[in-house]
C-alpha cells in the first residue's frame, strides 16, 4: 500500500488486493471451518459450498474490477487500509466493525456450546445471518461504491451482492440446523477466534 501515492497505475495493485481479501475472508470463514469438521457427506457438500461463493465472488469481482485513474483506485486502497486491524495477539488481520451486542451474542453462544450446552440452532444461524449481512455489506457493497461503477456495473453489483446474500442465507438455514454436537464444538471453537469485542 506503500504506493498509493505513486504516479504509476495504482489498479493491478487494487485489483490483486481486492482479490486477496476476499479469498482471505472465505477462507477464514467457511474454507477453514469446514476443515475442522469430522469426515462426512455434511463437510463435501460444505466444502463444494465453501468453493462456488469463493468462486462467485471472485468472478463478480473481477467484472467488477477495470483500469481506472489513481485517484479513484486511492478511495478503493484507503478503504481496504481500513478495514485492516490488529487481533489481541497483535496479528495483522482483515476485518470489519461489527455490531457489539451480535459479537456479545455469538461470543456467549460459543461459550454455552462448548460448556456442553444445548443451545438455541435456529437463533445461532440467525446470529450467523446478520454476520454475513454486515460482512457483505461491508466487503461488497461498501467496497464498491469505491469503484467509481458505471449504471449498469452498478446494477451488476447489485444483483450479485443480492444473490450472494440469499445463497449464505440459504446455506445458514441448511447447515446450521443440521450440525451435530461435533460440528458445533468445531464452529465454537474455531470461530470464537475471529470475533473480538
Amino acid at each position: 500500500m506503500r504506493k498509493k501515492n505513486s504516479n504509476e497505475p495504482l489498479y493491478p495493485l487494487r485489483d490483486q488486493t481486492a482479490l486477496l481479501i476476499n479469498d482471505e475472508i472465505i477462507d477464514a470463514l467457511l474454507v477453514k471451518l469446514v476443515q475442522h469438521f469430522p469426515a462426512s457427506e455434511k463437510r463435501d457438500t460444505a466444502e463444494k459450498l465453501a468453493g462456488y461463493v469463493k468462486s462467485t465472488v471472485s468472478v463478480l469481482l473481477k467484472q467488477l474490477l477495470s483500469k481506472a485513474d489513481n485517484n479513484v483506485v486511492r478511495q478503493s486502497v484507503e478503504f481496504s487500509e481500513r478495514s485492516l486491524f490488529k487481533d489481541p495477539a497483535g496479528e495483522n488481520r482483515v476485518g470489519a466493525t461489527l455490531d457489539a451486542a451480535l459479537v456479545t451474542n455469538l461470543k456467549l453462544t460459543f461459550a454455552e456450546i462448548k460448556a456442553g450446552n444445548k443451545i438455541d440452532k435456529e437463533a445461532l444461524a440467525e446470529l450467523y445471518k446478520q454476520f454475513a449481512d454486515a460482512a457483505i455489506r461491508h466487503f461488497m457493497i461498501d467496497f464498491n461504491k469505491t469503484l467509481d461503477l458505471g449504471m449498469i456495473k452498478r446494477k451488476a453489483s447489485d444483483i450479485g451482492a443480492a444473490a450472494v446474500t440469499k445463497a449464505v442465507h440459504i446455506a445458514i438455514n441448511k447447515l446450521i440446523p443440521s450440525l451435530s454436537r461435533d460440528e458445533l464444538k468445531a464452529v465454537a471453537e474455531y470461530h470464537d477466534t475471529l470475533f473480538f469485542n
